[in-house]
């Protein structure tokens, strides 16, 4: 679309002159992707290096150490081949081959970057730091953070006992630490955890955790980036990412503009479901599913989804960008929303096994928005602590435009390299395009300014990046909130292409409730309600090779410093069977001041043993009459943070690692008297046996377990009518459990579906001779 245009407005020699040039136009920055740091609070991850890049490179293996706009955020997203400091350490490896379910991603990005443009002596330049690599110019720095307002925040959080590394540090700054003294190359964004568990925030006027990252452009240009996130369940769809741009140079700089570059892509789970996996990467080889839908509001041709209830009038003046999945013209059914269907998966879709038919894939509206880049005008003002700063204003409204993404090497963008700085310039602030006319791909841009900055002057741009889905209108009457995204997808089924695309539009009324939520967070200084603290549990198994989790009454006691006393009433124990992002089903609801000794222990009755389950424990706080923070009161706050708030009371969150916990494998019962003396039953898990079930199976396996068995015992498997089938000879004097892979008797052949009996005989010296039977069904 660019080129098409260019060739019609510019000079016929110009892309002569622009091949002369490539040699210095192509210059790049080089950028240690391995001193990321990674953002994890909210249901939104993403990663940072001091750079200026964010995500990744779309097209640079190293890159994917870096989390690409993952929603929502999972440990496999990370796909840390190369590893970091971060996240393997911390929670284990969950690369691929590790489960099917691991290999399933929700990236949603590219890349993104940040854009100086400066004219300065009739010398254009554009300074960008992505989705491609850096501009030559683009040097790291560190960050004063000793001597700024951020010195006296932070908690030494640590990796708590049920991580790999228990106690290895995870944030980078609190009060006390070192400053950074590294290498400008190897410098990492400064991370700031304003959590931890059984207490409240802190820090009330700052996001639960904070990246700062700083770099230097051509002519003196510094940007520092901060970013804020929070794993609060009204507040944990976006982050807010403030971009200050200071003139430290000796010139004044007019006519200069600054912006951001995004790449936008719902999502990377789609594409591999039904047209191949491209590698932990958003690289664009599978070109069928370049298919999504994208829109600027303040474009002349603007028009939202039809079938959302919405009008143009709901997004006029918003500045918003946004996109959401359409229907790939390569599928031959209509595929919005990626539903999946087992008979069209591509081969080695991660994670395609034990998922509902019908469910959609690609269920979310994804956004950016400006929240705040100016002292006076209709809109998008400064807060008051901003406007106290002196940010310079821009001369105009924000500009914005896209191209078209083809393939992996034919990305229509003019920082590609076959343009030169001062074309690219002249694009950059060329007036706002139309949208796109139909589905494809795209990389996109918003552009503010001019900017005319004297020495020591600053300007600031504030944003919102976020998700929204159908899922914020399924309510879950005991609780009052929202269902996961993943369990509203799960229950979706194959309801037929105009019902599903009607019901996932309305995930663009989603989208403008989180913006308002964010452009509130922003407003009030970032002083929100408080959700209550985050519960650190333990998940282990008892004799009976139930799963128990057991936590202290640390959250009860926690002073909530908005009412000065403690407010957390409950406890409610959340339960996955597929993976760390749901679904998520309430499967238990403790009362505080019921623990014994101050320790919490909770028995899931109905887990399968050794089946591979996530946990999620959450506080829940009493119901409130009263609000006030900063310059807002109860009355203010938007209308589903304040039923939360007044109405169910507000429950603390669960899309950080932090805050949730999955067995790697399946938990062995030891041997215990009871079982070598028969004086248990013994349970065959699971029973009915079925690979087409999720919670019939370990994930996939052909495995059955029988539980209870005596450390010394034979295990007699055998036909309804009588046939011997198998024989299993176990002796292991840790195990009260015996395993059996569906081999026959002579491991030529597997058991097939049917009925079976077994009678387990104990060869323990104190119990001999005794038996006992039971009977299991196997449905292949």
């Amino acid at each position: 679309m660019y080129l098409k245009n260019l060739k019609r407005q510019w000079l016929p020699g110009l892309m002569v002159l622009c091949l002369m040039s490539i040699g210095t136009i192509d210059s790049q920055a080089q950028v240690v992707y391995s001193a990321s740091r990674h953002m994890t609070r909210s249901l939104v991850w993403l990663s940072f290096t001091n750079s200026g890049t964010s995500s990744m490179h779309y097209q640079v293996t190293p890159s994917r150490v870096m989390m690409r706009m993952s929603y929502p955020g999972e440990l496999y997203s990370l796909y840390a081949l190369l590893g970091t400091e971060e996240f393997v350490e911390y929670w284990g490896d969950k690369a691929w081959g590790s489960s099917a379910q691991k290999g399933f991603t929700n990236m949603h990005s590219a890349g993104e970057g940040v854009l100086v443009l400066t004219n300065v002596g009739g010398e254009k330049y554009v300074s960008v730091t992505g989705p491609r690599t850096p501009t030559e110019d683009v040097i790291p720095m560190n960050y004063d953070i000793a001597n700024s307002k951020e010195s006296s925040w932070g908690i030494q959080s640590i990796v708590p006992n049920r991580g790999v590394g228990p106690g290895t540090v995870k944030s980078n700054w609190w009060q006390g630490a070192s400053p950074q003294s590294a290498d400008p190359a190897n410098l990492r964004p400064y991370e700031i955890h304003n959590f931890d568990y059984g207490i409240y925030p802190p820090v009330q006027n700052a996001g639960e955790e904070i990246h700062i990252t700083q770099w230097q452009t051509k002519h003196n240009v510094v940007v520092t980036r901060k970013a804020h996130a929070w794993s609060h369940q009204d507040f944990d769809d976006f982050f807010i990412l403030e971009l200050e741009f200071e003139n430290r140079g000796g010139q004044q700089l007019d006519n200069t503009y600054f912006g951001v570059m995004n790449s936008m892509y719902v999502n990377s789970a789609g594409t591999s479901f039904r047209w191949g996996h491209e590698g932990g990467l958003v690289t664009y080889r599978r070109s069928q599913a370049l298919d999504d839908h994208y829109r600027y509001s303040e474009a002349s041709n603007f028009e939202n989804n039809p079938l959302s209830g919405l009008s143009p009038a709901d997004f006029q003046g918003k500045y918003i960008m946004y996109q959401w999945d359409g229907n790939s013209p390569s599928s031959f059914e209509e595929d919005t929303g990626d539903p999946y269907f087992s008979d069209l998966e591509a081969r080695g879709f991660p994670g395609s096994r034990n998922r509902p038919e019908g469910m959609p894939i690609a269920p979310a509206y994804q956004f950016m928005a400006p929240l705040a880049f100016r002292n006076a005008g209709a809109s998008h003002t400064f807060n008051a602590a901003d406007a106290a700063e002196g940010f310079v204003d821009p001369q105009g409204e924000p500009l914005s435009h896209w191209y078209e993404v083809f393939g992996r090497r034919n990305i229509d963008d003019p920082t590609r390299g076959a343009l030169s700085m001062a074309d690219q310039y002249d694009f950059f602030t060329s007036p706002t395009m139309d949208n796109p006319p139909s589905e494809q791909m795209q990389w996109e841009d918003l552009i503010f300014g001019p900017y005319s900055l004297a020495p020591g002057q600053k300007a600031k741009i504030v944003l919102a990046y976020g998700f929204g889905s159908s899922a914020e209108f399924e309510i879950n009457a005991e609780t009052g909130y929202a269902n996961d995204i993943t369990k509203w997808s799960w229950n979706v089924g194959d309801i037929g292409p105009d019902a599903r695309k009607s019901l996932l539009a309305k995930g663009e009324e989603a989208m403008l409730r989180h913006l308002n939520h964010a452009q509130f967070t922003y407003d009030n200084e970032y002083q929100i309600p408080n959700a209550p603290p985050d519960v650190d549990f333990f998940q282990g198994s008892n004799a009976q090779a139930k799963i128990t989790l057991t936590w202290s009454d640390a959250a009860e006691k926690a002073i909530n410093p908005e009412y000065g006393q403690a407010d957390v009433v409950a406890y409610r124990v959340y339960r996955s069977t597929w993976q760390e992002t749901g679904p998520w089903d309430l499967v238990g609801t403790v009362p505080a001041g019921s623990s014994q000794g101050g320790t919490y222990t909770w028995i899931d009755e109905n887990s399968l043993a050794g089946f591979q389950f996530a946990y999620n424990v959450r506080s829940v706080a009493s119901p409130k009459s009263s609000w006030s923070e900063g310059s807002k009161t109860l009355d203010d706050l938007p209308e589903t943070v304040r039923k939360h708030l007044t109405e169910n009371g507000l429950e603390s969150g669960w899309s950080a690692a932090e805050q949730r916990m999955i067995v790697p494998g399946s938990p062995i019962l030891a041997a215990n008297d009871a079982a070598d003396n028969m004086e248990s039953p013994v349970v065959v898990v699971p029973n009915p046996f079925s690979l087409a079930q999720a919670q019939s199976n370990y994930q996939g396996t052909l495995k059955l377990r029988f539980v209870g068995v005596p450390h010394q015992a034979k295990i007699s498997i055998f036909t309804v009518s009588g046939d011997l089938v198998a024989e299993i000879n176990h002796n292991d004097p840790t195990a009260g459990e015996a395993q059996w892979l569906l081999k026959d008797r002579f491991l030529t052949g597997e058991a097939t579906s049917s009925a079976y009996f077994f009678v387990v005989e104990s060869l323990v010296p104190a119990s001999r001779g005794r038996k006992t039977k039971g009977a299991f069904i196997i449905n292949r």
